[in-house]
């Protein structure tokens, strides 16, 4: 007969008892499309809490929207921070050189030597192929938006102030740095951004004296009862100095910028590679410049009657709103511009410089027009308003991918 089968021998004790007392491996179990967090399971039943979320967590879940909206947080930080404590905005932006004020002067360098560093030359191309976008900008910025300059100085604001410094926001070019910026948060073509706004600076150096002394004299005499023209040939008389700051801070780091892409190669990888840093660099940059603005005028803001600061307001918010609106029909339903030139020129048509209002202003004769700081707060009030309005759309823009054709902002 055969032998029995062997048995296999029996397992140790303690694996078994080990086996037996070990806790089942817990599951997680989710309702689906639901945002509450998944409920962690045993095999048994049993419901175990879920880890606690740390710091790490909550800025991974924050940090998208953060980037998104960094103009608009940045822009209602600093704004109320100038008007609550304006000190240390006024001393970091009192130190000049000569006319050139140091700090801001540094932000716009850095704003348009990136702004360089990241222009490609096929970018550069294309806007300049962009015939009717780029001469539908230039008119518009230079020639069509300054008419309302003779509508503002109609307006009956009080003081008188007012109306003359909404007209010189509407008869000077684009904005030197917030358009660029906002353009290439918006997805729009930050190249034709850029050409836009050199050229209508350049440009406008040579055409803004004389719209806005035509715009004046139409109001019938300054604060002085002159006719204006002392007024006018202030300003033209500073368009040499004006054209001077524009080739300094403008021209020659944007100059510098695209030299050092073109020569070193570890320019180009590094625009890629830090291409988020950069694009918030340059809006820190642009953050920095009103932060200064608003403290260094918070003593004339706060001057002003309530009312007078709301009708402000209003009108500056309206106007912008005008702008958006005469561009939005133009290059949407009218030309059908590309979805990217489209974004690009809305946005720099629509906007006016504060820096260059500011610059403008202070050739003025006082004797004749009244205080620089009167004539200042619409420039600044606008200027403030047109970001905020600006940036809101720009956010909105980020999220979605340029596409042909467009129907709304």
């Amino acid at each position: 007969p055969s032998p029995p089968p062997a048995r296999r021998p029996p397992r140790p004790a303690t694996q078994t008892q080990t086996r037996t007392h070990q806790s089942p491996p817990a599951r997680q179990y989710q309702i689906a499309g639901s945002r509450m967090p998944a409920v962690r399971l045993t095999e048994d039943g049993a419901s175990s809490p879920p880890p606690p979320l740390g710091c790490g967590d909550h800025w991974k879940r924050w940090k998208p929207w953060v980037i998104q909206n960094y103009l608009v947080l940045g822009f209602a930080f600093v704004i109320t921070l100038g008007l609550a404590w304006p000190l240390p905005g006024r001393e970091v932006g009192a130190p000049k050189v000569g006319d050139y004020p140091i700090a801001q002067t540094c932000c716009i360098v850095v704003i348009f030597l990136i702004s360089g560093l990241t222009l490609k030359t096929a970018d550069i191309k294309n806007a300049l192929s962009a015939h009717a976008a780029l001469a539908y900008g230039i008119i518009t910025i230079l020639g069509i938006t300054p008419l309302l300059g003779f509508v503002m100085v109609q307006i009956p604001l009080e003081p008188v102030q007012f109306r003359y410094g909404l007209a010189v926001f509407c008869c000077v070019p684009t904005t030197l740095t917030s358009g660029v910026t906002l353009t290439a948060s918006a997805l729009g073509s930050g190249a034709l951004a850029l050409m836009l706004t050199v050229t209508t600076n350049v440009v406008g150096v040579f055409t803004v004296p004389f719209m806005l002394n035509a715009v004046l004299r139409s109001s019938g005499g300054g604060a002085g009862g002159g006719n204006g023209n002392s007024g006018g040939s202030d300003v033209a008389e500073g368009a040499s100095k004006l054209l001077l700051k524009l080739v300094i801070s403008i021209i020659i780091p944007m100059a510098v910028g695209k030299a050092c892409r073109e020569t070193f190669k570890a320019a180009q990888k590094f625009t890629v590679v830090r291409k988020v840093e950069l694009g918030l660099t340059n809006n820190s940059a642009l953050i920095a410049i009103v932060w200064m603005s608003i403290s260094k005028s918070r003593g004339k803001l706060v001057g002003e009657s309530p009312l007078n600061i709301l009708l402000i307001v209003i009108a500056a918010v309206a106007l912008h709103l005008v702008f958006l609106a005469f561009n939005w029909t133009m290059v949407t339903p009218v030309l059908k511009l590309p979805e990217r030139e489209r974004r690009a020129v809305l946005l720099m048509a629509s906007q006016k410089t504060l820096p260059v209002a500011v610059t403008v202003i202070g050739y003025l004769d006082e004797g004749l027009w009244g205080g620089h700081g009167l004539i200042a707060i619409p420039c600044i009030v606008g200027h403030v308003s047109q970001l905020f309005i600006d940036a809101a759309i720009a956010a909105r823009w980020a999220g979605m991918p340029p596409g042909d054709p467009p129907l709304a902002l």
